[in-house]
């Protein structure tokens, strides 16, 4: 039994002295020194800056759309009659034309009656004027003969003296007048022209139904004056002024010219651009369609500057310099803002730049351009 016991401690003994010897010699292994003095290499995408002359001419899309676009309204209520041309969603029409005419048979023939009565208290002053009034009596004879019933009223005759104006007012001759008038006024709105040449976008009733006061009818859109929108970089609208001609190239490759009608006085926040809109007169078969897609050409003047990509800038308005393995961070000028580049100024020719994106630098890389 003591024998077993003795064997067991030394078992135990020389289990303990080998973790510890392996202990002392992994402690006792050296560990290797770093050398600060190591540095990495990174090869970065960079050219050397060669000032040159750039065309500033700037190629936007823009979409045509109507330079007019109105809703078709009632202002009485009747019965919708057929106009010069159909009241279809479609269909072209142009200025002056009827578009649809009001069922109005009823209201002129109001109107005739109540002319007719106009006369009859005339036909009953006439006399009286002849005798109290008789400077007056030829003028006022004159407005009664031109009255028809069938035609629009004449002009009332100038009133001379106060007298004359009682003589009529107590006569009912001036509300009867200017009560006609307001019913002829009425009467033009049962008839409803074109106010361009354009199309019906769209049509709400049909022929035959009932309008009704302040209704949309229909939706019209002008076909011979065109508008084309175009969102510009803030930084182009230096070259671009009011009343300036622009060249229009359609998906076709027919080319046109429009003007410059305004121009927004903000920047959209969500495109973060201004707003151009250019008029466009139709001329000749081959027109340009509402919502088609155009590219405009804006003149500018030349610049001089170096090109590199858009991700070449760093934070808006510098670049990273190359020179002695180190990078530095250089403020330029934007001289224009291309689709995926921009053109710079502000830094010496011959200089190395960097044109591709970084995500930072550091003093222990060397940069070597590749």
């Amino acid at each position: 039994m003591k024998k077993k016991l003795i064997y067991g401690g030394l078992s135990v003994a020389l289990i303990i002295a080998a973790f510890v010897f392996s202990g002392y010699l992994i402690n006792a292994k050296p560990t290797p020194g770093s050398d600060k003095n190591i540095q990495n290499t990174m090869f970065v995408k960079a050219e050397k800056v060669n000032q040159v002359e750039n065309e500033s001419d700037m190629v936007y899309r823009g979409r045509v759309t109507a330079f007019d676009n109105v809703s078709l309204g009632a202002e009485v209520q009747g019965k919708i009659m057929q106009g010069d041309v159909r009241f279809k969603a479609g269909e072209s029409f142009n200025k002056g034309d009827v578009l649809i005419n009001i069922y109005k048979e009823d209201i002129e023939a109001s109107l005739k009656s109540g002319k007719s009565s106009f006369l009859q208290t005339l036909s009953v002053i006439l006399p009286d004027l002849r005798v109290d009034y008789p400077d007056e009596y030829e003028k006022w004879t004159s407005f009664f003969k031109a009255i028809d019933v069938g035609e629009k009223l004449p002009e009332l005759p100038e009133i001379n003296s106060d007298r004359e104006k009682v003589f009529l007012a107590a006569n009912n001759v001036l509300s009867s007048y200017y009560s006609l008038q307001q019913q002829e006024i009425n009467l033009l709105r049962y008839t409803l022209y074109a106010p361009f040449t354009g199309s019906f976008k769209t049509v709400n009733k049909e022929i035959g139904a009932i309008a009704s006061p302040g209704a949309e009818l229909a939706t019209l859109i002008r076909s011979d004056k065109l508008e084309i929108s175009v969102s510009v970089f803030p930084s182009d609208l230096k070259w671009i002024t009011k009343g300036n001609e622009v060249q229009i190239t359609t998906s076709n490759g027919e080319r046109k010219t429009a003007t410059v009608s305004r121009i927004s006085g903000f920047v959209n926040e969500a495109t973060q651009s201004v707003d151009v809109y250019m008029t466009y007169l139709q001329t000749g078969t081959n027109s340009l369609l509402q919502g088609e897609y155009v590219d405009v050409n804006f003149k500018g003047n030349a610049v001089i500057g170096f090109e590199i990509p858009r991700e070449a800038l760093v934070d808006g308005n510098s670049v990273y310099e190359l020179a002695d393995k180190k990078l530095k961070k250089v403020d330029v000028e934007i001289l224009r803002q291309l689709d995926d580049s921009y053109i710079i100024s502000g830094i010496d020719k011959d200089k190395i730049i960097v044109t591709e994106s970084l995500a930072g630098i550091s003093d222990n890389v060397e940069y070597v351009a590749r």
